[in-house]
C-alpha cells in the first residue's frame, strides 16, 4: 500500500534497508525536484510488487553487474536515477 506521508515511507526503507543507506541518501540531495530518496521509495514500490522486503534490502546493498558493480544506494547518491531504475525493473522482472 501507497502512503503519501514521506516520513511514513523514510521510516519504512530505514526498516528495510538501514539507518545509514537512508542517511547517505538524504545527504545527496542533488536536485530539488526529484532526490536520491524520492528515487529509492519509487524503485522500492517496483520491488515489493515482486520479491520480500529481504530480498529487495539485499537488492539495495549488493553490487550490481548493471551498475558496474556499485550498490544501487551509491548509484542513487551519484545522481543516476534512470539506471538505478532500470536495473530495478530488470531485476524484479527476472523474478517473476
Amino acid at each position: 500500500m501507497y502512503r503519501d506521508d514521506p516520513l511514513d515511507d523514510e521510516a519504512e526503507l530505514r526498516e528495510i534497508i538501514g539507518d545509514d543507506p537512508v542517511d547517505a541518501l538524504l545527504a545527496a540531495v542533488l536536485d530539488a525536484k526529484r532526490t536520491p530518496l524520492d528515487v529509492a521509495l519509487d524503485v522500492l514500490r517496483i520491488l515489493q510488487g515482486w520479491v520480500s522486503d529481504d530480498a529487495a534490502a539485499r537488492w539495495f546493498l549488493s553490487g550490481q553487474r548493471r551498475l558496474h558493480g556499485r550498490t544501487p544506494i551509491e548509484t542513487l547518491v551519484a545522481g543516476a536515477y534512470d539506471d538505478v531504475e532500470e536495473a530495478a525493473r530488470t531485476w524484479a522482472a527476472a523474478q517473476g
